[in-house]
């Protein structure tokens, strides 16, 4: 009983270490790119970590992470600053609308809050594609958008999982520094993986 007790207080101390390691490279990676450039390429490494981890694999975190943030550093940017911009243009369409102060047309605000949803759907999806599958940006978006619709319960559960641990990680900051980053990634990955999982066996009784 002893045994079995110690041998679980060990594993926990593992995967708490894990997380905060992960955390750091995250933010170290991210400040070296200085945000703009890092931030992306970081969360791509971090997803990639968490997939060999979920997979059950012996990962040496620092040189795993950083070959993935090398290898994925132009192409996560790429999809990053692609999201990023198109963040922006309906960030100004919102101010816009919201300058409108009720003069448009109801069905302006409305499609305005599809392609809000579309848009976080392709942010949701994008990331874990790109660090599961090789493929082109065109590719990564146009196969988030598709997953993210027709596995729709997925992708809501994968949006109140990062918004909570976001929420609850800047009420407490000590969380953000040391957990909030990993833990997302770990989570977002482990759903990701499972909507993989199950279209690879689709793909299989198909042919």
């Amino acid at each position: 009983m002893l045994n079995k007790a110690m041998k679980n207080l060990d594993k926990s101390l593992l995967w708490i270490t894990r997380f905060a390691y992960l955390n750091a490279l995250f933010l170290l990676y991210s400040l070296l790119g200085l945000v703009v450039a890092g931030a992306a390429p970081a969360t791509v490494a971090a997803l990639q970590v968490s997939r060999r981890l979920l997979n059950g694999e012996e990962v040496k975190m620092h040189r795993t992470f950083r070959q993935a943030y090398k290898q994925e550093f132009w192409s996560a940017n790429k999809l990053g600053w692609l999201l990023l911009g198109a963040g922006l243009i309906l960030y100004t369409n919102y101010l816009l609308i919201k300058q409108a102060d009720g003069q448009l047309f109801f069905l302006v605000p409305f499609l305005f809050y599809v392609l809000i949803f579309c848009f976080l759907t392709v942010v949701f999806w994008s990331f874990p594609l790109l660090a599961h599958y090789k493929a082109s940006t065109f590719q990564v978006v146009r196969n988030a958008f598709i997953i993210g619709l027709t596995r729709f319960h997925m992708t809501l559960s994968i949006a109140v999982l990062l918004f909570a641990l976001l929420y609850h990680s800047i009420g407490l900051p000590v969380l953000l520094v040391f957990f909030c980053f990993s833990v997302s990634a770990f989570g977002w990955m482990w759903l990701s993986m499972k909507v993989f999982s199950t279209m690879k066996q689709e793909e299989q009784l198909a042919s």
